[in-house]
């Protein structure tokens, strides 16, 4: 796009109209060149001709964690599932907010939360086991924010494979999942230190 500058500056009775029909364009022609881009919010695959090399599959396979649909269900992963439901079940137990109403927030981002993903991975999973992975992994994503693992039971290089993991391009949740559980989150926090205050 090429832009013509008055350096010595249009009349002010142009200068208005000049400004927007410029900024239009801008506009008009940053929209046609985006056209082609993939939704920022789509959790994409890794393309198959890095596939083919199989010595870079550690910047894309995890080692301990799956999170969302491409890696779920490895067998060398499923150990950290349990550990997963335990540290949901945990947090469900001390927060000042109800399970249901947890899971009921992730219930209603099932259908935009699909279309995140290629779909040829997420058809195995019905409603309710899409919205069941996506509470537990939303909630291990906080977990591990919140550096909780430090109280698992878990050796110093499981704790850095399982944040390794966490980085890595086909294992991701969409944003709008965990939106709804950091607000739940912070609910819980506030509520509980205002009980604190209020018992003290």
């Amino acid at each position: 796009m090429s832009i013509a500058l008055n350096i010595e500056g249009p009349s002010h009775s142009t200068s208005c109209s000049t400004d927007h029909a410029w900024l239009q364009s801008l506009m008009t022609e940053s929209r046609a060149g985006n056209s082609n881009q993939v939704n920022e919010l789509e959790v994409p695959r890794v393309p198959s001709e890095f596939r083919k090399m199989k010595e870079n599959t550690d910047c894309y396979e995890p080692l301990v964690v799956s999170i969302g649909p491409y890696h779920h269900g490895k067998k060398e992963l499923k150990e950290m599932e349990k550990l997963k439901a335990e540290m949901a079940g945990q947090f469900v137990r001390d927060s000042r907010v109800t399970a249901e109403e947890m899971y009921s927030k992730v219930k209603e981002l099932v259908s935009d939360a699909r279309k995140c993903y290629a779909e040829e991975s997420t058809r195995q999973f019905d409603d309710e086991k899409f919205t069941q992975m996506m509470f537990l992994d939303g909630y291990f994503i906080l977990q591990v924010v919140s550096d909780n693992l430090k109280q698992q039971n878990l050796r110093k290089e499981e704790v850095a494979s399982v944040r390794r993991d966490l980085f890595l391009l086909e294992n991701q949740l969409p944003f709008r999942v965990l939106i709804p559980l950091m607000r739940l989150l912070v609910t819980s926090m506030l509520m509980f230190n205002l009980t604190r205050c209020d018992l003290a």
